[in-house]
C-alpha cells in the first residue's frame, strides 16, 4: 500500500507522459523565486556594506540673529510716550550729551536744558489736532510695518519717554528754587558789592589821612592817641570789607547749591525716564502702547544690533546628550515653523560654533531676546546648549518666497520664513554604513558584548557596612 502511494505522488513530479524521465522537486517558477531572493539578499548585503546614510541630531533654533537683542526696562513709574516717531528736536541730543558727559555743561547751559525738558513735557500733554493726529497715525503705521524688519535708530535717538509726574514736579521745584534764589543774591550781590566800593573809598580815604597823621606825630603837632584811634576806625573798615566779601562767598555758594540741586535734578529725569538708542540699533519689540501706564523694571523694548529680516547667524539648541556628537563645520537643515519638511525641506546651512556649558532660562533669553521661548526650548531639550548657525544665502534668487536663503529643495515656497519662527534643526554628524548600525545589536543579542547597564548608588546602610567591614 505504501509503495502504491509513493509511485503516485512520484508520477506529479514526472515530465508530462514520459514516466522515465527525471524527477523535478523545484518548478521554473520556484526557482526563479528563490534566484530573485537570492540576488536581492546579495544586494541588500552589497548596500548594507557600500552604502553610507546619515546620523542625524535633532534640536530647535530661532530665526533670529544671535546674541543681539537687548531689553530695555523702565527706570521710574510713569507714562510710557513714544519718541522714535515724533520729529527729532536739538534738545534730544542735548539731553543724550548731558547724560554721557555732565561736566561739559556750564550752570547757565543746565538751566536751559531742564527749562527745554519740562516746557517739552507740558506739550507733551496737550492733545493734537484732527490733522496733525492723522498724519501723525499714518506715520505710526508705517513704524510698525518697518517694526516686521527691524526699524533702524540712529544713535543717540530718543525712543521712549517714560513721563512721571514726581519727577518733573521736583524739576519744576528746582527751577523755580533757582530763579528765586537767582534773584534775591543778584539783588544780595548788588547792594553789597555797591557797599564795599563805599567802605573801599572810605578805607582809602582813612588810609591817606593816617599817613599824614603819623607825619604830623613826628614834628609833636598830633598825640599818639590820636593816631591810634584812627587806626582802629580803619581796621574796621577792613574787618567790615572782609565780612562783606566772606557774605558774597556765602550768597554765590546759595546760588551753587541751587545749581547743582537743578543738575542732579536734570541727571535724574534724563536717566531715569528717557531711553536712547545706545548705538545705531533696530527696534525689534515695543511692549507699552503710547500713553500707557508703566511700572518700575517693565520691560518697555526689545532692540537689537542687526537687522531682525533675513538673519544669516542664528542660534539654536541641543541636548547635552546631542551635543556631544557636534562639531563645527557640520551640515544643518533647518526648517522653519509652519513648513512640512517631506514637502519643501529645509534651510541648508553649517555649525559655525558652540558653547562649553548648558544655558539656563536667562542665558537662552539673552541668546533669543524672547523669554517665551526660552521656557519652550528648556522644556523640549534637558540641559540645552547654544550652538551658533550659518544658514546659507542663495546666490541666484529664481525661487519665490525664500526668504533669501538657499533651500535643499530648490523650489518656490507658498510664503516666506518671518522673523522670529521657531527651527526645526536636524545636524548631520557622520555618515555611517547600515551594516555598522545593525552589528551592535546583533552583537549583544548572542551575547558577544555586555548589555548597558545603568549604576545604580548602594544604599547609605551598605555603604557603613562595608566601611566598617573593610576597617
Amino acid at each position: 500500500m505504501t509503495q502504491l502511494f509513493n509511485q503516485r505522488a512520484l508520477k506529479k513530479h514526472h515530465q508530462a507522459g514520459k514516466s522515465d524521465s527525471p524527477v523535478t522537486l523545484l518548478t521554473p517558477p520556484l526557482r526563479a523565486t528563490m534566484v530573485l531572493g537570492i540576488l536581492i539578499a546579495i544586494s541588500g548585503g552589497v548596500w548594507a556594506t557600500i552604502a553610507r546614510i546619515p546620523v542625524n541630531v535633532r534640536g530647535t533654533g530661532v530665526l533670529l540673529p544671535v546674541s543681539t537683542i537687548n531689553s530695555s526696562k523702565s527706570n521710574t513709574n510713569g507714562t510710557a510716550i513714544y519718541m522714535f516717531n515724533r520729529p527729532e528736536e536739538n534738545w534730544h541730543r542735548t539731553a543724550r550729551l548731558f547724560l554721557q558727559s555732565p561736566n561739559q555743561f556750564s550752570d547757565v547751559n543746565v538751566e536751559s536744558l531742564a527749562l527745554e525738558i519740562y516746557n517739552a513735557s507740558q506739550e507733551i500733554e496737550k492733545p493734537v489736532s484732527k490733522v496733525n493726529q492723522k498724519d501723525s497715525s499714518s506715520n505710526y503705521a508705517k513704524s510698525l510695518e518697518k517694526t516686521f524688519k527691524g526699524m533702524a535708530i540712529s544713535n543717540g535717538r530718543l525712543l521712549l519717554w517714560v513721563r512721571s509726574a514726581p519727577e518733573l514736579q521736583q524739576l519744576s521745584s528746582s527751577l523755580d528754587h533757582l530763579q528765586r534764589t537767582l534773584k534775591k543774591t543778584t539783588n544780595e550781590a548788588n547792594n553789597i558789592q555797591e557797599k564795599q566800593k563805599i567802605l573801599r573809598q572810605e578805607l582809602k580815604s582813612r588810609t591817606d589821612y593816617l599817613i599824614n597823621m603819623k607825619k604830623l606825630a613826628a614834628k609833636g603837632y598830633v598825640t599818639r592817641q590820636n593816631i591810634l584811634e584812627q587806626q582802629s576806625q580803619a581796621d574796621n573798615l577792613r574787618s567790615e570789607i572782609h565780612s562783606n566779601d566772606n557774605e558774597l562767598i556765602r550768597i554765590a555758594g546759595n546760588r551753587d547749591e541751587a545749581y547743582q540741586k537743578l543738575r542732579e535734578q536734570t541727571a535724574i529725569v534724563i536717566s531715569n525716564e528717557m531711553i536712547f538708542a545706545p548705538r545705531d540699533v533696530y527696534v525689534s519689540n515695543i511692549i507699552p502702547n503710547d500713553g500707557e501706564s508703566v511700572s518700575q523694571d517693565k520691560i518697555l523694548m526689545e532692540l537689537s544690533d542687526n537687522r531682525l529680516d533675513e538673519p544669516v547667524m542664528v542660534p539654536a539648541f541641543l541636548s547635552s546628550k546631542e551635543m556631544a556628537q557636534v562639531f563645527p563645520g557640520m551640515k544643518v537643515l533647518a526648517t522653519p515653523s509652519g513648513y512640512k519638511r517631506s514637502e519643501v525641506g529645509g534651510i541648508t546651512g553649517r555649525v559655525v560654533s558652540m558653547a562649553k556649558l548648558p544655558s539656563g532660562v536667562d542665558e537662552i533669553s539673552a541668546r533669543i531676546g524672547v523669554k517665551a521661548m526660552a521656557n519652550q526650548i528648556v522644556s523640549q531639550h534637558p540641559s540645552p546648549t547654544l550652538v551658533v548657525l550659518a544658514l546659507n544665502r542663495s546666490i541666484t534668487g529664481n525661487a519665490v518666497n525664500t526668504g533669501g536663503y538657499r533651500w535643499s529643495s530648490n523650489s518656490s515656497l507658498p510664503f516666506p520664513p518671518t522673523p522670529g519662527d521657531t527651527l526645526d534643526v536636524e545636524i548631520t554628524t557622520r555618515r555611517v554604513a547600515p551594516i555598522e548600525l545593525v552589528l551592535p545589536a546583533v552583537r549583544e543579542f548572542l551575547g558577544l558584548v555586555p548589555p548597558n547597564s545603568t549604576p545604580t548608588s548602594s544604599p547609605p546602610q551598605q555603604s557603613g557596612q562595608s566601611k566598617k567591614s573593610e576597617k
